[in-house]
C-alpha cells in the first residue's frame, strides 16, 4: 500500500479475480471490502486521479443531504441526523440525472450486513421524498437547482405490513418538533401525512388492493424475505408496475433494502441481483440498476478470530457505530448456521445446504480473458430441450480443462415458456459452425424425449442424425462407439441401451467438477454469467453411481442446463484423454479461434 491506497498494479491483480460489477475497496477506510457502487475512480484505474470527482454526474442528491441533515434527528439519540460517507455517495448516484433531467437509474438495491443502518437510511429517504427538494427545478451548467414536489405519495412495502411498519416507525422518530410544525406533519402507525395531502403509507399486502396506486417513490424493505411462496413476488411486481407508469416529470422509482439473499431461494432480492449481474456483465445494453453492496471478501475462516474480524471490518466499514467484537461472537455462535452468519454478518452470498458447488469459489475461477487458440483440441456437449428449459452448448479444452460457453437458447423475458420452441435451425447452425471452426475430438448431444407436434417424430433426432452423417468422419471419437454407434448421440435416458454407463460417466464427471471447484480450485471457465447462474442453481442429487446434479425441484423455473453442459464437456475431455486416438494438444484437423 501507498498512503493508505492500493497501488494500481495491486488493484489490477485483485480485480482480475473479482466477479463483474465488483471492485476492491481502494482505501484504508474500505478495509479491503468488495464494493459495487459505481463511484467514479473507485472502480476504474487510476482510482486516485485528483480530478475523479469531476466525473460525477449531475445530481439532486447533495440538496437532499443538506436538507435531511438540517431537519432530521437521529431516531435513537435525538441528535442531528448525519449520513455516512457511503450513504452520501449512494444519495448522489441514486438522484443523479442526465442533461434532460431524467434519472440515470431506474431502480436500485441497497444491500448490507445486519446493523449497517438500512432502516434509518430508508426512513431518511422516505422523508426526503415526502417533503424534501427532490425534483429538478433548473439546470444551469453544472449547477442543479431543486424543489419540493407539489404532491407526494411515498409507499413502503415488505413481505408483511409489520416489516414495512418498522421503516415508517423509524421515519416518525426522525421527525423533529420543528419539522413537524413547519411541514404540518401528522405521524401515524400506518401512514404519516403532510398538510398538503402528501403522505407516506404502507403498501397494501394484497396484490389486488395495491394495483393502480400512483406512488412518487416506493421502498421495499427486506426483499430477501419476499418469495413466490409467501406472495412477495406479486407485491414486488405490482410495485414495479405502479412506479413504471409514473409520468416523466415525476420519475417514480423503486428502491430495495435487503440483507444478502439465500442463493436459490428465488427471492425478490435474488432476482434483482441476477438482473444487475446481467447488466454489468455486458449481456444487455441497459445499465440502469444501481446496486450498492459492501461485502467481506470470500474465503474467510469462520473459526479464525483474525479472519472473522477482517471480514467484519470490511462489511461494516461504513457503519462506524458497530461493535465488531460483539458481532464476531454472534457470527461464531454455534447456534447460528454458518450460511446465516455469512449472509447476515458478512453480507456474503452463502451456499445453500444442497448446492452443487460453492458460488463464491466458482466466481473466483472465472477467466474471461482466456481464449481458445487455433487447433486446440476440445470436447463439446449439447443439452437439448424443446420448450420450458434451456438448450445449451459448452466446450472444454483438452490440454487444461478450461470450459467455455458457446450458446444458450431459452424463452426470452415475457415469452410463455410452454408455448416457446427451441430454434433447431439456430442450434444446428451453432453446432456446425463450431465443428468446422474448432478442433473437436469428441462431441456429445443429449436429446430431449420431446416429440415434434407437427411430424409426430423426435424433435431433435433429425438434426442429430444430420450432424452425424456430415461429421462422423471428422470426429476421432464417437459419443456412442461400437457397432451401430453414433458419432454425436449421447442419450442419457435410462430406457436407452448403454444409458447406465453414460449416466455413470456423467455422475463421475459431476463429482470431479465439484471437487475441482470447491476443494482443488483447478477448474476454470470463461465466466459467462448465464452459465454461472445455472451452476449456482444446480443442486446435488444422489444416484446409484454417486452425486449428480438436478434442479431445485421438478417444477422450478431456475435453469441448470449450462451446468449440465459444463459437466458433459469435461466428461468428453476425460473420455478423449483416456483414449489412444487423440492427445491433448493441437492436432492436424481444422482449428479456429473462439
Amino acid at each position: 500500500m501507498t498512503s493508505g491506497l492500493l497501488t494500481n498494479e495491486a488493484l489490477a491483480l485483485e480485480q482480475a479475480e473479482i466477479p463483474p460489477g465488483y471492485y476492491l475497496g481502494p482505501t484504508e477506510r474500505d478495509m479491503g471490502a468488495w464494493l459495487t457502487l459505481p463511484w467514479p475512480g473507485d472502480h476504474a484505474l487510476p482510482f486516485a486521479h485528483p480530478s475523479r470527482l469531476e466525473l460525477l454526474p449531475l445530481s439532486v442528491g447533495p440538496h437532499l443531504v443538506r436538507w435531511a441533515e438540517r431537519w432530521l434527528q437521529h431516531p435513537l439519540t435525538g441528535g442531528p441526523w448525519r449520513f455516512t460517507v457511503g450513504q452520501r455517495r449512494f444519495m448522489h448516484l441514486w438522484y443523479a440525472i442526465d442533461d434532460d433531467a431524467r434519472n440515470l437509474y431506474r431502480s436500485g438495491v441497497k444491500r448490507g450486513a445486519k446493523g449497517t443502518g438500512k432502516d434509518p437510511f430508508a426512513a431518511a429517504l422516505a422523508l426526503c421524498e415526502l417533503c424534501g427538494p427532490v425534483e429538478v427545478a433548473d439546470i444551469d451548467g453544472s449547477i442543479v437547482k431543486a424543489k419540493r414536489r407539489h404532491w407526494s405519495l411515498v409507499q413502503i412495502g415488505a413481505n408483511s405490513q409489520d416489516q414495512a411498519a418498522k421503516v415508517l416507525a423509524v421515519a416518525n422518530a426522525m421527525i423533529t418538533p420543528r419539522m413537524r410544525l413547519a411541514y404540518g406533519l401528522d405521524p401515524g402507525i400506518t401512514r404519516t401525512a403532510m398538510s398538503n395531502g402528501s403522505k407516506i403509507e404502507l403498501l397494501k399486502a394484497s396484490e389486488k388492493s395495491s394495483e393502480g396506486d400512483p406512488p412518487t417513490a416506493l421502498f421495499l424493505n427486506e426483499s430477501h424475505h419476499m418469495l413466490a411462496s409467501n406472495g412477495g413476488h406479486k407485491i414486488a411486481n405490482v410495485a414495479r408496475r405502479n412506479v413504471g407508469k409514473s409520468p416523466k416529470d415525476i420519475g417514480a422509482r423503486l428502491l430495495e433494502l435487503t440483507n444478502a439473499h439465500a442463493q436459490g431461494a428465488d427471492s425478490v432480492a435474488e432476482g434483482s441481483y441476477d438482473a444487475w449481474q446481467t447488466q454489468v456483465s455486458g449481456k444487455t445494453r441497459k445499465r440502469d440498476i444501481l446496486y450498492d453492496s459492501r461485502e467481506a471478501p470470500p474465503g474467510l475462516n469462520m473459526w479464525d478470530d483474525e479472519h472473522v474480524m477482517r471480514g467484519l471490518r470490511a462489511a461494516y466499514s461504513d457503519a462506524p457505530w458497530s461493535d465488531l467484537e460483539r458481532l464476531r461472537d454472534e457470527a461464531q455462535d454455534t447456534r447460528t448456521p454458518v450460511s446465516e452468519s455469512i449472509r447476515y454478518y458478512f453480507n456474503g452470498l452463502a451456499t445453500a445446504e444442497d448446492a452443487w458447488v460453492d458460488p463464491v469459489k466458482l466466481k473466483e475461477l472465472a477467466r474471461p480473458t482466456w481464449i481458445i487458440e487455433p487447433r486446440d483440441r476440445v470436447a463439446l456437449f449439447l443439452d437439448c430441450s424443446k420448450s420450458g428449459d434451456a438448450t445449451c452448448i459448452s466446450g472444454c479444452r483438452l490440454s487444461d480443462g478450461h470450459v467455455f460457453s458457446l450458446g444458450e437458447w431459452s424463452p426470452k423475458h415475457g415469452e410463455n415458456p410452454e408455448g416457446w420452441l427451441a430454434p433447431r435451425e439456430e442450434v444446428e447452425a451453432t453446432c456446425r459452425e463450431n465443428l468446422l471452426k474448432l478442433n473437436v475430438a469428441w462431441f456429445g448431444i443429449d436429446p430431449s424425449p420431446a416429440m415434434d407436434d407437427e411430424k409426430e417424430t423426435s424433435y431433435w433426432m433429425p438434426m442429430i442424425d444430420d450432424i452425424h452423417r456430415d461429421f462422423r468422419h471428422r470426429l476421432p471419437l464417437w459419443a456412442t462407439p461400437g457397432a451401430g454407434g453414433h458419432s454425436v448421440l449421447f442419450d442419457m435416458r435410462l430406457s436407452q441401451k448403454g444409458a447406465k454407463e453414460r449416466n455413470q460417466l456423467f455422475t463421475e464427471a459431476a463429482m470431479q467438477t465439484a471437487q475441482d471447484i470447491d476443494e482443488d480450485g483447478t477448474f476454470t471457465f470463461d465466466g459467462d454469467p448465464i452459465a454461472m447462474r445455472h451452476a449456482i442453481n444446480a443442486r446435488r442429487r444422489p444416484n446409484r453411481w454417486g452425486v449428480s446434479v438436478g434442479k431445485i425441484s421438478r417444477s422450478s423455473t431456475k435453469r441448470i442446463d449450462y451446468a449440465v453442459t459444463m459437466i458433459g464437456a469435461r466428461m468428453g475431455r476425460r473420455i478423449a484423454l483416456n483414449s489412444n486416438k487423440v492427445g491433448s494438444g493441437s492436432g492436424t484437423g481444422r482449428g479456429g479461434v473462439l
